[in-house]
């Protein structure tokens, strides 16, 4: 009888892991830098304002309401965005049944990571893993994307769904025609994320791409039936149940409105023409120095005839024309662009690491320096670190100088062996990674001493030791101040709008009764509503304070 030993399997097992990571290194690498950039403290900053509790409210009625079809905001139809956001964040949110911070993050930063992986698999099917690893490094260190990827914002999803959707393109152009129906898949999930653009962003790339390569035919070959059938099957299920509820005209004038409009005359967001020619050099930081020069190396390797950087290319250029040529801009909308960017840059590093020449041949020169610039800056930062934060004074400084000569050791030390490149590169990635980490975690406990959301929230619990017989209504808030309390209290809180109306709430002896309002609108009507019948507790916060008003 044939017995297995259980310590020889272990050692087995170890041995197969320890294989896959020395194999896969950089793939391992570039999973932890990434896990760490979307996921580090992911739930620990509260609700912020704007647009972010805006999703995460409707997620919440779409929850407690069980209306999934028809997205609904403060009891109103919210027509500006589909469904694909909400449904998400109330999907990750049904295991507890309360929208968080966490919960309300947490599609945008799947989606983030799994563009980030996409990205490495894409481009070492046509690359090297050399590439691959820069390419998606680059595009998970860069200030706008990462930073949307911890948003609760329907950006970062539909630039992972058109990110796939012309990654699939390409596959299935380049190999199997079956990847064609993953193209279809992603660019439903497009639609239903934030309607009909992703489908004008890939068609316009892809059209430009085959022009380029005088292929159009190929256009026959792109299992059009798989596509009617996926897109008549989701998409024009959901628009059917919402027209069927909503009606059709309602639809068509939020399409309108939503597209038509924001390109020729927008509401908001209206930006001055150069507007992206200024944002892009923050947004795609520590990179941004070498956009330039990538965009020269893309012209160059499409008058080579690289197939491959021609379609990264026609990707870059075509969605950067329509943002430029559109009235409405904002800089989350470049997002889309970033993928492509990075992919190019990435080429570009390698082959100037490679000693390829490049033509111009300046171009690799000034690549070079500009890498060690950035490595220079980096080592600035890793040096200001440690006396900037660490107390008291003297130990910082201490660390600091240490650091400094460790750094002019290694450089000489690496000078010396010609791999000065190599190791600026990834002291490039390093020091950007923990730069940004440090980053999240000033601006978490930034955002938790300005918010007044878990103080509220441990007040009215001291206050109501069952919440069920209590009434709590909301005196004049602001509507995102209001989106914030309701989050927190994981209910909706009526509004009142009457100073009449609150002495009767606030002196009626039928109901148990808890009004919040912010403090500036208190302190104006304090003398109208105050008696020795009613408390008031002050929820104390650096931005939006509020007051508690509640009988004695």
């Amino acid at each position: 009888m044939n017995s297995t030993n259980p310590s020889s399997e272990c050692f087995l097992s170890q041995n197969k892991y320890l294989c896959f990571l020395r194999k896969e290194y950089l793939f391992s690498i570039l999973c932890v830098i990434s896990g760490l950039l979307f996921f580090f403290e992911l739930g620990g900053r509260s609700f912020e304002l704007r647009d972010v509790p805006r999703y995460a409210e409707m997620a919440r009625e779409m929850l407690h309401s069980g209306s999934w079809m028809v997205t609904q905001f403060h009891g109103h139809i919210y027509m500006s965005k589909p469904p694909m956001l909400m449904w998400l964040i109330a999907i990750f949110s049904s295991v507890g049944h309360q929208v968080t911070p966490l919960t309300a993050r947490l599609p945008n930063a799947l989606g983030g990571f799994a563009g980030v992986l996409m990205t490495y698999y894409f481009t070492q099917k046509f690359s090297t893993k050399r590439i691959a690893f820069l390419s998606a490094v680059i595009l998970t260190t860069c200030q706008k994307y990462f930073w949307h990827g911890r948003e609760a914002r329907t950006d970062m999803l539909f630039t992972v769904f058109v990110m796939f959707a012309l990654y699939f393109f390409y596959l299935g152009y380049r190999e199997k025609r079956g990847f064609y129906i993953g193209f279809y898949l992603s660019l439903v999930f497009a639609t239903l994320t934030k309607g009909p653009l992703g489908i004008i962003f890939a068609f316009s790339i892809i059209a430009t791409y085959l022009a380029l390569q005088r292929d159009l035919k190929s256009f026959k070959t792109m299992q059009w039936h798989w596509g009617a059938v996926i897109f008549v099957s989701l998409v024009g299920a959901w628009v059917t149940i919402f027209c069927l509820k909503v009606g059709i005209k309602p639809l068509m004038f939020t399409v309108k409105n939503e597209f038509l409009t924001r390109v020729n005359k927008p509401i908001s967001h209206a930006e001055p023409f150069y507007y992206y020619f200024v944002k892009i050099w923050t947004d795609f930081a520590p990179w941004s120095l070498l956009i330039p020069f990538a965009c020269i190396y893309a012209y160059k390797k499409w008058r080579e005839g690289n197939s491959h950087l021609t379609f990264i290319s026609c990707w870059l250029v075509v969605i950067f024309v329509f943002l430029f040529a559109a009235k409405a801009k904002c800089t989350r909308y470049m997002i889309p662009l970033f993928p492509a960017l990075s992919i190019l840059v990435a080429n570009l590093i390698n082959e100037t690491y490679e000693n390829i020449i490049l033509s111009p041949r300046w171009l690799t020169s000034i690549t070079r320096w500009i890498v060690l610039i950035l490595a220079i800056i980096a080592a600035v930062a890793a040096v200001a670190v440690p006396s900037y934060f660490l107390k008291p004074l003297w130990i910082g400084i201490i660390i600091s100088i240490l650091i400094l000569v460790i750094l002019i050791k290694l450089f000489s030390h690496f000078r010396k062996k010609n791999q000065l490149l190599k190791v600026s590169i990834a002291f490039i990635i390093l020091i950007t990674s923990a730069g940004w980490m440090i980053y999240i975690d000033q601006l978490t406990k930034e955002s938790n001493r300005r918010s007044f959301g878990p103080a509220l929230v441990s007040t009215i619990k001291e206050e109501t030791t069952a919440w069920d017989g209590y009434t709590i209504r909301g005196y004049k808030i602001d509507r995102s101040v209001w989106n914030i309390i309701n989050m927190n209290l994981n209910m909706p809180i009526p509004r009142i709008e009457s100073l009449e109306e609150l002495r009767q709430f606030l002196n009626s002896t039928d109901t148990k009764s808890i009004c919040i309002m912010e403090k500036i609108v208190f302190d104006k009507i304090k003398e109208d509503v105050l008696n020795n019948e009613i408390k008031t507790i002050d929820i104390y916060a650096k931005k939006h304070p509020l007051v508690v008003l509640t009988r004695k």
